[in-house]
């Protein structure tokens, strides 16, 4: 496969610590994926675990996006930060960052229960709340599935500039 790369050099994030915030901040990713051919595209919410280098993510155990996942694990992935419409200029702002993973699904529950845990202090103001939703949670019930990157890419339309 070619190797590309940004064309509009002027809107490429290289800074590993922008890319980071950004990884930090969004609650979205969403996931291309391919079986036999056929594409696929899921969003779900995520925790990034910057020690273990791994996103995670929960589903039902069983479906179609478990099936696509277990066929083929080499996803593509993109984390998203909209800062909306630019007005007068049929153009957005945005910040993004896109990666190639590895998908698999947890089948530790220790790994499992702790990737919960991320998830819950990521999304879950409340921390009784939190504390609850992991006590309650039934590893049988739930699919925990871990996204190993590759190398990110970020790129954004920061729109207008000062004085522009």
């Amino acid at each position: 496969m070619p190797e590309y790369h940004v064309l509009r050099k002027d809107r490429e994030i290289v800074d590993p610590d922008e890319i980071m915030d950004i990884v930090r901040r969004q609650a979205i990713l969403t996931i291309g994926m391919a079986w036999e051919g056929v594409p696929y595209l899921v969003t779900v919410n995520y925790a990034y675990d910057a020690r273990r280098k791994a996103f995670y993510f929960h589903s039902a155990r069983a479906g179609k996006k478990v099936d696509y996942l277990e066929a083929n694990p080499s996803v593509w992935c993109q984390i998203l930060e909209d800062r909306g419409y630019i007005a007068g200029t049929c153009d957005w702002s945005y910040r993004s960052v896109h990666f190639p993973g590895t998908a698999r699904f947890v089948r530790d529950s220790q790994e499992a229960r702790h990737a919960l845990s991320l998830l819950l202090d990521k999304l879950e103001p409340d921390p009784g709340v939190r504390r609850r939703l992991l006590g309650e949670a039934d590893l049988r019930e739930v699919a925990v599935c871990r996204i190993d990157p590759g190398p990110f890419t970020g790129k954004e339309n920061p729109g207008p500039t000062a004085g522009g």
